[in-house]
């Protein structure tokens, strides 16, 4: 009891050194305790905004299977139901939690329609029978009733009824069978006008069935996903409208009493249970499973199977969790990446504060040693003192970092009682270190304190560490490491690693720089200079710890900096490239017509528009097929301005090709530039759409990799109309690029019809920078340059506190030599400077250089919609951020000064000075 009054009466005495410990360890606690949990609720968000993007048909887990045996088919749709649980008995936790509805049933596989009662068939028609459990609910029926019967009876073919103008062999066959199936069915509503069906027709099917049209209807919502899978249910569906005789395919929904007609069928059966997966129910923590357990329910099912009906599992849900888990990595380890070398300044300069913290109650301690306390008691008070200042903090900044809207995690629940364990093994080691010898006088006021041996291995050994984990970080990359990982911890470590060693190394050559110093002020005539040099030598040994978190906590700030500017470029970038200008307008395979285009040309906002022509082509007598831009390369490149190069050069390289090569081209062939697919095209005809009987020839000159505004599914080739004019190609423009201010893309597609679609740069920037990943690893940034730079700030200014007491006593003597108040503040500037400036030119410098030693490494293409981020370093940032904190730390110092005021001797005296 008498150890812990005492350690409240120290800690009552420096309450102010106390508090700001307690602040400092709340301000770690607080970001230790909140960012994870804010993290992690970005994380989920960014999961679910991915399944959300992705076709819910792609991640849906279906079990796809065939059958042309008949007598080992599902005799019913009992028989499907019970195959449906076991399928879904036999599925890991992983993949069962994720499903939500499940359909199932069976379709036919392309029936031919052979003959229709009351009329000659129609050639080429298919008419497919099925059921599916997700379809009647999403119909509307228009006309007719729905199917409710399968029926078999006396056959009702005849010769006059049917007709069989073909002689079709099929229905030949039909008409000679005593009896006949009857299935009832509904069809989408356009299949009146795409195949002559009607309610009330009865057709006959090649695979020994009637079907009788009993209603026509049509989707609830076209959009449903589930009519993705089944196209031909939705509508009628033509597989190759360019045929001269195409096929038409139609889907008839049936009752599911079909299911046991299909199965005496001799045609091949398709069977398929879907089960769909529920967005909100996708986790981070669980994502890493699902592929594994994808491939256990593939073997589970596939011993389920028979081999006259193998099942086939499908699903795009792995490759959609493996995209994101690998974007997920690389900005976890960012993060990890900054957020490591803020943590170890935080803690550097909590060091530093509780260093100066048990140095202001050394007196009491060592007093309580001198009346034969014993270790454990001196130990105990020193542990008390400690906590005191230290476990309030703690607690009331885990409490506020509850607060936080997000998720728990094993970072966020550790964060308050790991920081308050290693601030108080610290405390403990460095004040048994101090105070285990005698109680002898001892002078840290020596200039010259050579390197123990012990400290040189030390040094060496962070130095060896750093350089090879920064070998590591170049070559293999910072977040190069694999989905699900973590990160390296050594690579992530890495650029706080370096720059400790580049502190280490500056605290090697510091007392060179203090003995220039010296040689320089004792020519100097002005005796203020001499005393501050002397100053600053003496503190010399106290300017460990603060160079060790200046230089890391500047070198990270700036780089952190820099990483901004280059992401906000390159997002702003990405933006250009997607839609070419400030706003795009397009309106698919149709054409806009210069009337359009005028009234384009005179809505608000609007400066310049450029029509151009971006279809499919092909090469002519082959099957080569790519996009084709036709352009006004020239005046487009004219408008951009204001577009950053990665945009401007493509299209300026696109002129340079064609200018040069227009007059070498040999005959008429035009120079174009192409990608890589399509480099072999050398002075061949191609076909432009709507161009058939025109081909042109090209040439291609050289390659592209991209061009702005465009995004093809496959191949491109850049055709300017400088090189092909109107007169030998008329220009069908399907687009338009639109420079100005304030463009509204409403008003665009109003002016162009129902069938525009318009989108402006400011939309996709927008879409961009606010993606939840992009965000955090945006705030992570930020965050960490601002905290770095306080942290910096705060350290200067605990050293100069620290040397108060010893700047006082000193200036105290000299004021009897006449010394004035600015000269006392210009000794402490003097004494503050040199660690100061030293520490700010390495951080900026380490700072300025670290995205060309690690930036290839860092692949921040996920932040700015896919595009390649390049740093694009620049003095400004840095040595605004650098003299900013360099000025405000010698501000600091010297305002310190002028509000401790000075004692006069006399005081000095009394107090045994």
């Amino acid at each position: 009891m008498t150890a812990i009054r005492l350690a409240a009466r120290l800690t009552l005495l420096h309450r102010g050194i106390a508090a700001l410990l307690g602040v400092l360890v709340l301000s770690m606690t607080l970001l230790g305790g909140a960012l994870p949990r804010v993290f992690e609720d970005s994380y989920e968000r960014s999961l679910l905004q991915a399944v959300r993007e992705t076709r819910p048909e792609l991640l849906e887990i279906a079990v796809d299977a065939q059958s042309v045996a008949v007598g080992a088919r599902p005799a019913d749709a009992a028989a499907l139901a019970t195959r449906m649980d076991a399928l879904r008995k036999a599925m890991p936790p992983a993949l069962a939690s994720l499903v939500g509805e499940v359909k199932y049933g069976v379709s036919t596989n392309r029936l031919r329609l052979v003959g229709h009662v009351g009329r000659e068939p129609r050639a080429d028609n298919f008419v497919d029978l099925a059921w599916n459990t997700g379809a009647a609910k999403r119909v509307r029926y228009v006309k007719g009733v729905p199917p409710s019967n399968v029926t078999t009876g006396p056959n009702p073919l005849t010769e006059r009824s049917t007709p069989n103008p073909r002689q079709d062999a099929a229905l030949t066959v039909l008409m000679a069978r005593p009896q006949l199936t009857t299935v009832e069915v509904g069809l989408p509503e356009d299949v009146t006008e795409q195949m002559g069906l009607d309610v009330g027709a009865t057709i006959v099917s090649a695979g020994g069935l009637l079907i009788k049209v009993t209603g026509l209807y049509e989707p609830i919502d076209p959009a449903d996903p589930f009519w993705s899978v089944f196209p031909s249910m939705a509508r009628v569906y033509i597989p190759n409208p360019a045929a001269n005789a195409a096929s038409f395919v139609v889907t008839g929904l049936a009752d599911q009493k079909v299911v046991a007609a299909l199965s005496q069928v001799r045609e091949r059966m398709n069977y398929r249970w879907g089960f769909s997966a529920v967005p909100s129910a996708f986790t981070v923590e669980a994502a890493p499973r699902l592929g594994a357990a994808l491939d256990a329910f593939t073997a589970a099912a596939r011993r389920m199977s028979t081999p006259v009906m193998p099942y086939k599992v499908t699903s795009r849900l792995p490759a959609t969790t493996d995209d994101f888990l690998g974007k997920l990595g690389a900005t976890q380890t960012l993060m990890g990446l900054q957020f490591a070398g803020l943590f170890a300044v935080a803690f550097g300069v909590v060091a530093l504060v509780l260093g100066l913290l048990l140095g202001r109650v050394a007196a009491g301690l060592v007093a309580a040693r001198a009346r034969a306390a014993s270790t454990a008691q001196f130990a105990a008070v020193g542990a008390a003192v400690i906590l005191f200042a230290v476990v309030p903090g703690a607690a009331l900044g885990f409490a506020l970092s509850r607060l936080a809207p997000g998720l728990d995690t094993t970072m966020s629940l550790l964060a308050a009682p790991a920081l308050v364990l290693a601030t108080f093994l610290y405390g403990m080691g460095h004040l048994l270190v101090v105070h285990r010898g005698p109680l002898v006088e001892r002078r840290d006021d020596l200039v010259v304190r050579p390197f123990t041996p012990r400290r040189l291995v030390a040094d060496l050994l962070v130095v060896l560490l750093a350089a090879v984990a920064a070998y590591l970080a170049i070559s293999r990359g910072v977040t190069a490491a694999p989905p699900g990982s973590g990160g390296d911890p050594l690579l992530v470590a890495a650029p706080t690693a370096v720059a400790l060693a580049c502190a280490l190394v500056l605290l090697w050559g510091y007392p060179y720089l203090l003995r220039l110093l010296s040689l320089a002020a004792a020519r100097s005539r002005r005796p203020v200079l001499f005393l501050a040099v002397a100053a600053a030598a003496r503190s010399r040994t106290a300017a460990t710890l603060p160079a060790l978190i200046l230089v890391p906590a500047l070198t990270l700030s700036v780089y952190s900096a820099l990483t901004l500017d280059s992401l906000a470029e390159g997002q702003r970038a990405a933006a250009w490239q997607r839609t070419g200008a400030d706003a795009r307008v397009s309106v698919g395979e149709g054409a806009i017509s210069p009337e359009a285009i005028e009234q384009v040309r005179g809505l608000p906002g609007v400066r310049k528009v450029i029509p151009f022509e971006l279809r499919a082509g092909r090469l002519s007598g082959g099957t080569l097929a790519f996009t084709y831009l036709r352009l006004d390369t020239a005046a487009y490149a004219r408008s951009l301005t204001d577009a950053p190069p990665a945009v401007s050069v493509p299209v300026t390289a696109v002129n340079r090709a064609a200018d040069r090569s227009a007059a070498t081209a040999k005959g008429s062939a035009a120079p174009v530039l192409v990608t890589r697919g399509l480099g072999t095209a050398r002075a061949r005809p191609i076909v432009l759409s709507g161009n058939d009987a025109t081909p042109v020839v090209v040439d291609h000159v050289g390659h592209i990799e991209r061009f702005p505004g465009v995004e093809p599914a496959g191949e491109l080739l850049v055709l300017p109309t400088s090189v092909l004019p109107e007169e030998k190609a008329p220009l069908r423009p399907n687009e338009l690029f639109v420079f100005g201010e304030g463009i509204n893309a409403a008003d665009l597609e109003k002016a162009l019809g129902a069938w525009a679609v318009a989108g402006t740069r400011e939309a996709d920037l927008a879409a961009i920078v606010s993606t939840p990943l992009t965000r955090t690893i945006t705030l992570a940034f930020r965050l960490s340059a601002l905290a770095l730079a306080v942290y910096s700030l705060l350290a200067v200014w605990v050293t100069v506190v620290a040397g108060a007491a010893e700047r006082r006593r000193s200036i105290s003597y000299l004021s009897t030599m006449g010394m004035s108040g600015r000269q006392a503040q210009s000794i402490t500037l003097g004494e503050v400077s040199p660690l100061v400036i030293t520490a700010g030119v390495a951080g900026i410098l380490l700072g300025t250089a670290y995205p060309a030693v690690f930036g290839g490494g860092v692949d921040l293409s996920d932040y700015a919609g896919g595009l390649p981020v390049g740093y694009s370093v620049t003095w400004t940032t840095p040595l605004l951020l650098g003299a900013g904190v360099t000025v405000a730390a010698l501000l600091g110092a010297v305002g310190h000064v002028a509000a401790s005021g000075r004692r006069g001797v006399g005081v000095a005296l009394r107090a045994g000075e």
